[in-house]
């Protein structure tokens, strides 16, 4: 059958005439009889030449017909065999341009365009074409391309098109690019630039499209980007569309964002509903990372597995999801930061995008904070965020771990709580706890440990403690113990017991409530503190409430005590409050104690009442020296007043001096009385052999006074 070709030119537009009027020539009559007459005259030429004119041009346009038909009759049985074809070479500009290449009857496409150039070589070239291509059943809708310009192969019937090209693929779907090639052979539209793809409020965008028009495959390569009406975005190397049995692939760097999340992996797979072609099931394989955000509930979902598989609900969200293959799974919830490991993980969620379920199979982890796992052979969680696990378990909260069966983890808004009733360990560090029942509380915007409870037979060991109470607590992510219930703390060089003991590891410090008596080997004496609070390090104790101190023969009480000592055999004591001691055989009072074994001193500090046997000193500032446990020498200063047997005195600085068992007074207001000798005034008074004798020694210019007690011997 040889195809039809209908070639249409329209009509060029006929010439308007135009018309003047002619110059008055005379009076007013003779204007109007000359003016009648003349339109006349023209009424009767234009009438004439209405039928004159087109006879005219049909004359001369037979001419060139007539050699144009001459011609055309030689080549009829050649047209015949190839089929019509335009003029080769021939460089033409026709306005209003229509052809159509018809088959057996069947217009195969129809070229409609503003402007016909003409031919160059075999290839007709047009400007602002519209072609329309009809399909090979009347069922299928016809094909519409339209651009600024295009070239036609009469021989092969391809178009190329360039500048603004768009094609109508359907009602539905349109392609825009700046170049497309039409190949009629394989009914197939490509576009080698970048191109957009138009469907239903979905756009999409590739360095090439391909579109096949019998099957309906419309494939995407190179930096593919597609967006929905739903605001779903598509990214890939390459995909393919097929509309007919609703299903799509792609190949290499897939990314599907929407609303609620993204998914990523290299190639992937999804199931589309009709009309719509929105996804219901989304399969993505080889290294697969998600993300999914719910906005109600304000949860933020991670995964990484091998494979994943998403069904998805008319609203866009994920209904289900499956996971396999070394998968992980984070939530974020506010502060909450929650990670979940397993060979295999599936999750249920609402329509809000909420997990309902969620559980992990095969060696199965869960992190619920920095350096806190959780590990089970299967771990489940629900939405009202409970944690269970079914056999055997580990828990681990920075360096503790609690080995046991049956764990039950609850979430609420601001605590996480974790509960088991079997007996469990607790190893933390180099300390291992144990106890019937285990409890533990974190903060659910941070996931951090906030304490962890053993009670019932509570024991515990570490290389420094070991001991034992009614229950424990512990904070810090274990690092800190609270234990209550007679406790008893113990290590190599002292024994804790109080009502309430708090054991800091990090700060390797303790502190001790009610009732603490704290007993300590010190060389070879032992020290004995009994306080209502207290709390220390390796260099430091403090202890405050009605303090006493034992240490062999000295004591010390007061309502607060400090007490510094790196070797075993030197201490270094302050208190405070109500301060009374015996040190060195000297016993005293004072607001304040300083009190050093090292230098040898013992320094007291306001209303000093210091007492050694007979001898009685009373000053703001008193400081004893002592050597191999014997007091060498006191001094007191700032108004200072002494006393032995019967002896009073008084002075600016008094020293007493062991080795001469003498009291030296000096000061300007230095004096001495006693009923034997009376008074004694002088700037340097020696009180001597417990108050028998007084010596007065005065410098230079001085002057001291004596007076005796004046016996009345009247009778």
């Amino acid at each position: 059958m040889v195809p039809e070709t209908h070639i249409s030119l329209k009509e060029p537009p006929r010439p308007r005439l135009r018309s003047g009027s002619p110059p008055n020539l005379g009076g007013e009559y003779a204007g109007t009889k000359q003016v009648g007459l003349e339109r006349l005259f023209i009424h009767r030429l234009v009438r004439i030449l209405r039928i004159v004119l087109p006879l005219l041009v049909v004359a001369l346009a037979a001419v060139p017909a007539w050699n144009y038909l001459v011609r055309r009759a030689q080549q009829t049985s050649e047209s015949l065999r190839r089929g019509t074809q335009l003029p080769r070479n021939v460089s033409v500009h026709t306005e209003g341009f229509t052809f159509s290449r018809t088959e057996g009857g069947k217009t195969l496409f129809t070229i409609h365009a503003k402007s016909n150039l003409g031919l160059k070589g075999n290839k007709g070239v047009l400007e602002d074409v519209d072609v329309i291509v009809y399909g090979s059943t009347e069922n299928e809708p016809p094909k519409k391309i339209r651009g600024k310009n295009c070239t036609y192969d009469q021989e092969t019937n391809d178009f190329q098109f360039n500048g603004n090209v768009e094609v109508q693929l359907d009602e539905k779907t349109f392609v825009r690019s700046e170049e497309l090639i039409y190949t009629h052979h394989d009914k197939t539209v490509v576009s080698p630039q970048r191109a957009t793809v138009e469907q239903l409020g979905t756009t999409g965008h590739a360095d090439r499209v391909e579109y096949a028009l019998e099957n309906g495959l419309l494939k995407l390569t190179g930096h593919v980007k597609i967006q929905t009406a739903e605001r779903t975005e598509i990214q890939t190397d390459s995909a393919l569309f097929q509309q007919k049995e609703y299903w799509t692939t792609m190949q290499g760097a897939v990314f599907i964002k929407s609303p609620n999340g993204w998914i990523r992996g290299t190639s992937g797979r999804a199931e589309l509903l009709p009309e719509t072609y929105k996804p219901k099931m989304i399969t993505v394989n080889g290294d697969v990372t998600a993300e999914s955000q719910s906005q109600s509930a304000g949860e933020l979902w991670k995964v990484r597995a091998g494979w994943m598989e998403a069904a998805i609900s008319s609203n866009g969200s994920a209904e289900r999801v499956k996971t396999r293959g070394n998968v992980e799974l984070e939530k974020i919830s506010g502060d909450l930061h929650q990670r979940l490991t397993g060979g295999e993980i599936d999750a249920q969620f609402n329509e809000q995008g909420r997990a309902e379920m969620i559980e992990a199979r095969q060696n199965a982890r869960m992190v619920l904070g920095m350096d806190q796992t959780l590990e089970s052979n299967i771990i489940r969680s629900n939405a009202a965020g409970s944690v269970q696990t079914f056999d055997t378990s580990v828990l681990r909260l920075g360096d503790s771990t609690i080995q046991g069966r049956e764990f039950t983890i609850q979430n609420s808004e601001d605590i996480v709580t974790f509960d088991t009733s079997r007996r469990a360990d607790l190893k933390s560090g180099d300390r291992l706890s144990t106890a019937d029942r285990t409890s533990a509380r974190f903060d659910s915007h941070t996931n951090m440990l906030l304490e962890l409870v053993q009670t019932g037979n509570f024991q515990f060991r570490d290389p420094q403690y070991q001991g034992r109470s009614a229950t424990a607590r512990f904070e810090d992510g274990g690092a800190v113990v609270i234990l209550e219930g007679s406790p008893v703390v113990t290590d190599s060089e002292k024994r804790l017991e109080a009502a309430q003991i708090r054991l800091n590891q990090k700060e390797n410090s303790f502190t001790a409530r009610k009732d603490v008596r704290i007993v300590t080997k010190n060389s070879d004496e032992q020290v004995l503190v009994k306080a209502a609070r207290a709390e220390g390090n390796g260099e430091l104790m403090r202890y405050a409430g009605n303090v006493e101190l034992w240490r062999g023969d000295a004591y010390i009480k007061a309502e607060r005590l400090e007490a510094v000592g790196r070797e075993k055999q030197h201490m270094r004591v302050h208190a405070e409050g109500n301060v009374q001691s015996i040190l060195q055989a000297v016993r005293a009072r004072s607001d304040k104690l300083d009190y050093d074994d090292t230098l040898g001193s013992a320094h007291y500090l306001g209303s000093v009442h210091a007492q050694k046997q007979d001898m009685l000193m009373e000053s703001p500032d008193v400081t004893v020296r002592f050597r191999d446990g014997n007091v060498t020498e006191i001094t007191a200063i700032d108004g200072v007043k002494a006393s032995r047997a019967e002896q009073r005195g008084t002075g600016d600085r008094a020293v007493y001096d062991a080795a001469t068992d003498s009291i030296t007074l000096t000061g300007k207001s230095a004096q001495v009385r006693d009923k034997e000798h009376g008074l004694v005034q002088g700037a340097r008074l020696v009180m001597k052999k417990n108050g028998e004798t007084v010596s007065v020694e005065s410098g230079i210019g001085e002057r001291t006074l004596t007076q005796h007690p004046v016996t009345n011997n009247k009778k």
